[in-house]
């Protein structure tokens, strides 16, 4: 079947296209979504076994931050590692020292020599963190509910090198649903984009079964403003892994609490970044927090302060604010420019890391030779699309000799 004969679909730019397939790539698959799921419901379940110094002491596990907020990505696209943020609600009393509160959730997962997780456990600072053999990991947080809204709670920080220890009013259940409530599914965008996923794909995929952990949903089916964000966070994922790159990443749960005040959802993906980014930019100015620093809040839970660690600094602060730069800038000049197939790779690697622009730039010539074989389209040697009378002026450029333009092939 001609994936083309289901009718006509919305017009969809070149550039909002190749961010869309960013986006199709950097988001987890189904399968590792259930695998998320079932490691973490395991560690809450062995944390409270038998035996275990935190047993019958666990009243609630439940997935935080992005898996929660549905802008969760992969970590590592290649090899499809992903981090999970999960809340663990302890029976205990909320004004627990976290030294021992930390420690006894470290102990509960390390076990004894031997035993199920042994060995692959870090005790942080707020969280235990248990690293899997593919690299993903699951952070635990520990909190003891407190009087308040619902599932408000202190969360325990305690940092073994300086000594540092206090308790953090939070409520990553409450910000979840705020959030999740001020993006809804939106039927524009989907329509918009699920013909672009028929050309890509080559057939209809059906939406995914009902998880117990938030469904896994593809990447049309997602606010235009959910998506823009996956790509923001995307962008400083790779920014900060330059060699030189030192200091905390920004939270991605104080970027999500920003870019739900960025205006109305454009329906463009790319002015759709551009707008958070650039909201997120008249943000970094702000200086009233205690280090001179912008202040985040959770919306659901105004004690909650999502950037209590970042930024650390004034510096901090304007080196987030040159890399939003950078970003829009870019994101300018893909729209704008006349750019062959290998510029627009090269900004996207730039952006957006090799693994995900490779799959772009390969969608892209993909979805073209599926138009060429319906309607009879030619490429350009830029990779532009050329009716039959251009191509009989222009003349045409194969399609893999579009992958060539710059000196070399498109590879993983």
């Amino acid at each position: 079947m001609n994936v083309l004969s289901q009718g006509p679909w919305p017009t969809l730019s070149d550039y909002d296209a190749l961010l869309m397939d960013v986006a199709r790539r950097i988001q987890l698959t189904k399968t590792k979504h259930e695998i998320a799921e079932t490691n973490f419901r395991a560690l809450c379940q062995y944390v409270d076994r038998e035996g275990s110094p935190l047993e019958n002491k666990v009243i609630e596990c439940y997935p935080s931050g992005s898996f929660a907020t549905g802008t969760a990505i992969a970590s590592r696209v290649a090899k499809a590692q992903h981090d999970v943020d999960v809340v663990m609600e302890l029976d205990v009393p909320p004004n627990s020292p976290p030294r021992d509160i930390i420690s006894l959730l470290f102990l509960a997962i390390n076990g004894e020599e031997g035993s199920r997780y042994y060995g692959k456990v870090t005790q942080n600072s707020r969280c235990v963190t248990v690293e899997y053999g593919d690299g993903t990991t699951v952070d635990l947080m520990p909190i003891a509910r407190i009087a308040g809204p619902e599932r408000a709670g202190n969360l325990f920080h305690f940092k073994r090198e300086t000594g540092e220890t206090h308790h953090k009013p939070v409520n990553p259940w409450g910000f979840a649903k705020y959030f999740n409530d001020h993006v809804d599914f939106d039927p524009a965008f989907y329509d918009l984009f699920k013909g672009r996923r028929l050309l890509v794909e080559g057939q209809i995929v059906e939406k995914a079964e009902t998880q117990p952990m938030p469904n896994h949903v593809p990447v049309e089916e997602k606010s235009a403003r959910v998506v823009a964000l996956q790509l923001l966070k995307r962008n400083r994922d790779i920014v900060w892994r330059a060699p030189n790159r030192t200091g905390r990443k920004p939270p991605s749960v104080a970027l999500a609490a920003m870019a739900l005040d960025a205006g109305t959802v454009h329906a463009s993906l790319l002015d759709e970044v551009i707008a958070i980014a650039s909201h997120i930019r008249s943000r970094l100015v702000e200086s009233d927090g205690p280090r001179g620093t912008v202040q985040v809040f959770n919306p659901a839970y105004p004690p909650d302060e999502f950037t209590d660690r970042w930024p650390e600094n004034e510096a901090a602060q304007e080196l987030y604010d040159g890399d939003l730069r950078r970003l829009i800038v870019n994101l300018y000049k893909l729209r704008n420019e006349n750019f062959s197939l290998a510029e627009q790779q090269e900004v996207l690697e730039r952006l957006f890391g090799e693994t995900a622009a490779t799959y772009a730039i390969e969608s892209t010539l993909d979805a073209r030779l599926r138009e060429m074989d319906a309607n009879r389209l030619h490429l350009g040697s830029t990779g532009k699309v050329l009716g039959a009378a251009a191509a009989a002026v222009g003349g045409t450029t194969a399609a893999r000799a579009a992958t060539r333009e710059g000196g070399g092939e498109l590879s993983e």
